[in-house]
């Protein structure tokens, strides 16, 4: 019996025991040892001089390039091949003379970026899919993982949170079994101070119980997809719901957002609803302020801004934190709008703003019980012998998984995607999976993640894989 499974039929005060175990575990690894002193730091660079921060990240990306150069082999074997020194390099616009890197190539040539002696180092594996279904499996250091967090929280200060603050957390992992069909449908993490409401279960039939759980726990704090948060707007503001507390903060992570889901968000809760673009390969963050706008954080890792030609910008990033895997020119697939050149922002913070991230468009899949599944690319997480996956979705019984293989994929891999596709899906869908060679994408080369085809299917937008906690 694997672990998911014995988790499943274990009753609900086993589940938050379990939970709050792990919750413990992540908390000594994020926030122990030289966590505080981390923090104070991080804290401190938000209020540099607009040289002084560029001063900063010019050392960053200087020192990346010259270990990426010396350490890192597929680095060391690009420089040499462009006859370019990692030491001419020391501002963004440097950056112009490399290639610059897909999730695919990085798939392909994996253990070619991880850096010499990366096994000596403290780390974790990181696991990542993206919205189209491409696993990487990587090193990320210790620090570099705490200094992620560091920055998140220092966004997260700036509304009135800190690590104390109890939280309504909406996500789409399976913390409640499926096939659960009444409440509890929220397990506890008490070590992460985080009530975790379940993603899978939210259909008209049980919002109700959403609502009674926040007004009953009163969490100061809510924070979710906003596909998910959106979904229960739309239900309180139907029905006449409302909170009998007001939350100090609504923040929104892993998923863009539509002014439509913002609309919603903002009238059910009573309060201006917060966003931050991040990565699980830790190589960008933008996050809001106080004034409303998305800033860069420049700090933490290089973004380039590079036009479409139909006024929005790709995406492209270099990572300053992770020493032990490197990305340089990584295209992270997202696309934003930028405001009229030499716009300002009244909280002075020295960061790049961006006026929107845009994403990608993707659709929910919807189940035979009604319930509208959206962030289904944690299907992928271990799947690195996936080159490329898309949902197609006809009808409420039935979905259509497309698969590009890699040369290694098998029918054990088939075997557990169907099993992942079930634990968020539920028994009474269909799922038939297809081997294809290529993907359809749309004119501007971009591929859906989700297809569907039925009403109600339809309206999210997506980015990257990014991480909420």
């Amino acid at each position: 019996m694997n672990s998911q499974r014995l988790y499943d039929i274990s009753p609900v005060w086993v589940q938050n025991q379990l939970l709050s175990l792990y919750g413990a575990n992540l908390k000594r690894r994020r926030y122990g040892g030289a966590y505080p002193a981390l923090e104070r730091e991080v804290f401190a660079r938000d209020k540099l001089a607009p040289e002084e921060t560029r001063d900063l990240a010019g050392q960053r990306l200087h020192r990346t390039l010259k270990l990426a150069q010396e350490q890192v082999p597929y680095y060391r074997r690009l420089f040499r091949e462009l006859g370019v020194d990692a030491r001419d390099i020391r501002q963004v616009e440097d950056l112009a003379g490399l290639p610059r890197l897909r999730r695919t190539d990085v798939q392909e040539h994996l253990q070619d970026f991880y850096i010499d002696g990366w096994s000596g180092l403290p780390h974790s594996m990181v696991k990542t899919s993206g919205t189209t279904g491409t696993g990487l499996v990587f090193p990320m250091t210790l620090r570099a993982e705490q200094e992620q967090w560091a920055v998140w929280w220092r966004y997260r200060g700036r509304f009135g949170v800190d690590r104390n603050t109890w939280y309504a957390h909406f996500y789409g992992r399976g913390i409640v079994p499926v096939e659960q069909g009444r409440p509890p449908f929220w397990r506890i993490n008490r070590p992460g101070r985080q009530i975790l409401f379940s993603g899978y279960h939210m259909k008209d039939a049980f919002m109700g119980a959403y609502v009674d759980e926040l007004n009953r726990r009163r969490p100061p704090w809510i924070q979710g997809y906003p596909s998910l948060l959106s979904l229960l707007a739309g239900y309180m503001i139907e029905h006449g719901r409302t909170l009998d507390y007001q939350p100090i903060a609504v923040t929104l992570g892993a998923e863009s957002l539509l002014p439509q889901q913002k609309g919603l968000i903002e009238k059910a809760f009573g309060i201006r609803c917060r966003q931050h673009y991040g990565t699980t390969e830790a190589v960008g963050n933008i996050s809001e302020c106080e004034a409303g706008r998305l800033h860069v954080d420049e700090d933490f890792g290089c973004l380039e801004f590079l036009p479409n030609g139909d006024g929005t910008h790709r995406v492209v990033a270099t990572g300053y934190a992770n020493d032990a895997f490197m990305l340089i020119r990584y295209e992270l697939g997202d696309d934003v709008s930028l405001p009229v050149e030499g716009t300002a922002c009244s909280c002075g913070r020295s960061g790049r703003i961006v006026e929107k991230i845009d994403g990608r468009i993707e659709d929910y899949v919807v189940t035979p019980g009604g319930v509208r599944i959206g962030r289904l690319d944690h299907i992928f997480k271990d799947m690195t012998s996936v080159r490329e996956a898309q949902i197609f979705q006809a009808d409420v019984s039935a979905i259509e998984i497309r698969v590009v293989p890699a040369a290694e994929y098998s029918d054990e891999d088939e075997r557990q995607i169907i099993h992942a596709t079930r634990q968020r899906l539920g028994p009474e869908i269909g799922i038939c999976i297809k081997r294809v060679a290529e993907l359809e994408r749309s004119r501007t080369g971009k591929l859906r993640f989700v297809i569907s085809r039925i009403p109600g299917g339809h309206g999210r937008l997506v980015g990257a894989d990014r991480s909420t906690d």
